[in-house]
């Protein structure tokens, strides 16, 4: 169960629509959508929950019957070994479903956590079947979304598994500035990063010292400074030859259809 005691309803009221326009934005780049499909998307959510930061939206093994649309604030998808080792698996910022394919899987293999404090807003699963039978190409349009999670998960990987150091943290810095710039969250290559540096060490796997050691190189070499929760890059396509960032796994192109 997720806490359903604990859900806070919109402060406009249960008939109110809250406002998902970051999501939007991000559909909208990648896809031309109408008002209409728009105002169906709209309607299928209303409920909100607030999540205080470090609280468990979903936990690992929950079974649940919606899907969470983030408003605002930052979580993640992680996982919790038996020695209390977390390993953080993508970072989810406002206009992501932190959990869209739990519709058809029903329980999910690992959990979801509030960075910061959360705003979300429930999109019942029986109103994604309805919506599936209504207009095949919004379900095209969340299949897609998904697949960009999935892409973003094997991204994530090859972050871990061929880069060190510095490139690992410089990558993540892109990635997120690329995403928090699609919806509205970025002022002169800057952005709010609600992570400390363990949080950071759990994405890369790096210890909290480690992660340390190779903000400050890169604050030397002029490239990011991340400090009070907020990254400023200096130097983007310094940053970028680094991490050997390209974008194309985060398909923000048009598509056709």
């Amino acid at each position: 169960m997720r806490q359903d005691d604990r859900d806070i309803i919109d402060s406009f009221g249960r008939e109110s629509i809250p406002d998902i326009w970051k999501f939007l934005a991000a559909v909208r780049r990648r896809f031309q959508l109408s008002e209409e499909e728009a105002g169906l998307l709209q309607d299928a959510m209303r409920e909100t929950a607030v999540f205080a930061p470090g609280e468990y939206m979903v936990r690992e093994g929950d079974r649940i019957r919606y899907s969470s649309l983030i408003l605002e604030g930052f979580a993640c998808r992680c996982k919790d070994n038996p020695d209390g080792v977390r390993q953080i698996m993508e970072v989810q910022i406002p206009g992501d479903f932190v959990d869209l394919h739990s519709y058809p899987l029903e329980v999910l293999d690992h959990g979801i956590c509030a960075l910061s404090e959360c705003r979300i807003v429930k999109f019942p699963h029986a109103e994604i079947s309805r919506l599936i039978d209504e207009s095949p190409r919004l379900a095209r349009i969340m299949w897609f979304t998904t697949m960009v999670d999935a892409s973003i998960h094997r991204q994530w990987i090859v972050n871990i598994g061929s880069r060190s150091g510095k490139a690992r943290i410089a990558h993540l810095l892109c990635e997120l500035y690329h995403r928090c710039k699609v919806v509205g969250l970025t002022t002169d290559h800057s952005y709010w990063l609600p992570l400390n540096q363990t949080q950071i060490g759990e994405c890369l796997g790096f210890t909290q010292m480690h992660v340390n050691r190779m903000l400050k190189e890169l604050r030397e070499q002029g490239l990011v400074t991340f400090q009070s929760q907020k990254v400023q890059i200096h130097d983007w396509e310094g940053l970028c030859e680094l991490a050997q960032f390209d974008p194309n796994y985060l398909y923000l192109t048009p598509r056709e259809g």
